[in-house]
C-alpha cells in the first residue's frame, strides 16, 4: 500500500500522506476511522537496518582477512545495503486498516 496516495475505500476521497502517517486518523470526506502502523513499521525497519549493518560487518570480519578491507566495505557498501533493506522492509510493511 502506498501511504503517499491513500484513498478512502468508502468514499474514494484522497487522504493526505501526513494524515495517514498518524496512528489513528479519519477520512475528511466520510469521517471513517482508520488505524496505521506507520510509526511501528518505521522503528522496526530502522532496527532491522542497524542489525543488518552490524551483522554484515561481523560476517565480513569472519570471511575477509585484513580488517582495513572490512572497515572500508562496512562503511561504503554496508551502509547502502542496510539502508536499502530497511527502506524496502518499511515500504512493504505499512498497513492501514479500517476501525471495526
Amino acid at each position: 500500500m502506498d501511504i503517499n496516495h491513500f484513498h478512502c475505500p468508502g468514499c474514494g476521497q484522497r487522504v493526505e500522506s501526513w494524515v495517514a502517517r498518524r496512528p489513528e486518523f479519519h477520512c475528511p470526506g466520510c469521517a471513517r476511522r482508520f488505524h496505521s502502523n506507520y510509526r511501528r513499521s518505521l522503528k522496526r525497519s530502522a532496527l532491522f537496518g542497524l542489525l543488518f549493518w552490524i551483522g554484515g560487518t561481523a560476517l565480513g570480519c569472519l570471511l575477509i582477512d585484513p580488517w582495513q578491507v572490512v572497515f572500508v566495505f562496512a562503511i561504503e557498501f554496508g551502509g547502502l545495503l542496510a539502508f536499502a533493506a530497511a527502506f524496502l522492509l518499511h515500504r512493504y510493511t505499512i498497513r492501514i486498516t479500517p476501525d471495526s
